[in-house]
């Protein structure tokens, strides 16, 4: 395991305690109000963020984050990426980021001629993918790229893991930086019902051992997680601090059967800060 893995999980181990204490979490000082998390939508997850719906076709790339900034990052990925763009929005303005958004709803990230067409058989996202390396190729390399995918589509399957290093590759190899976002944990259908049902017994009546909530895996992050240039970040242990409830601390922690709340993401934002790496913290 390299050393970025390591070191995060063993920050997300010790500040655990953090998150599940009564209290909750204490936000970050705030530099302006651009980046006051309390002054964002934290469930503005899904409008507004240029995204390719699932079976659309097209392409896009918007400027957002700090337009004066002095790091050039990219967020990109599907809907389970999206669910982040609101705490990485307050760190793009706090550390001064130009931002670029980029994402395709259900389309794992990959190398489009190694994309396993014959097992998903999406093809625009095949061609989403193609796009996505002509914009690579068509621009200056980015300073770091955020980056996560629903394991509901890349499935564990080892075709895509290996177009998705492809694709990771391709970018640490120009001088880039990866952070990829290993895969939220899943809930029971119906967890809603649940905890209207059991009310402050939620959290306990309303949770599943962490061996079905992590179906399917996602083994594309340590698929790429010995590539020089890569770190991971893992939430996991936030998540399933024993097993894994659908509500911790009075905070639902899902918004539907797949995507992390508003509310959640709020409470992971100290902990997606501590996994940017340094050097995109401070000025060049």
């Amino acid at each position: 395991m390299d050393s970025s893995l390591k070191l995060s999980r063993v920050f997300l181990a010790l500040a655990l305690a953090a998150l599940l204490a009564p209290a909750g979490l204490a936000a970050p000082a705030t530099a302006n109000t651009l980046d006051d998390p309390s002054k964002v939508n934290w469930n503005k997850v899904e409008r507004d963020t240029c995204l390719v719906v699932k079976d659309g076709w097209g392409f896009k790339a918007c400027n957002k984050g700090d337009r004066k900034g002095y790091w050039n990052v990219a967020f990109i990925g599907d809907s389970h990426m999206r669910q982040y763009f609101s705490p990485l929005d307050v760190l793009a303005f706090r550390y001064h980021w130009k931002v670029t958004y980029i994402s395709k709803s259900a389309c794992t990230v990959a190398n489009h001629d190694l994309y396993p067409i014959k097992l998903h058989p999406d093809y625009s996202c095949r061609s989403w993918n193609r796009a996505l390396e002509k914009h690579f190729a068509g621009n200056p390399k980015f300073d770091l790229i955020i980056n996560s995918n629903s394991a509901f589509v890349s499935h564990a399957n080892k075709q895509m893991a290996q177009a998705f290093k492809a694709t990771v590759l391709s970018q640490t190899q120009r001088g880039s930086q990866w952070l990829v976002i290993s895969d939220n944990p899943k809930p029971a259908l119906g967890f809603e019902n649940c905890i209207t049902k059991w009310g402050k017994l939620a959290e306990r009546a309303c949770r599943l051992p962490y061996s079905k909530a992590m179906v399917p895996a996602d083994i594309l992050p340590r698929t790429v997680h010995q590539i020089p240039g890569v770190s991971v970040a893992d939430f996991h242990p936030l998540f399933c601090p024993h097993e894994c409830p659908a509500i911790i601390n009075g905070v639902t922690v899902y918004r539907d059967y797949s995507h992390v709340s508003g509310d959640f993401a709020r409470q992971l934002l100290p902990f997606i800060d501590a996994a940017i790496p340094a050097r995109f913290k401070s000025k060049p």
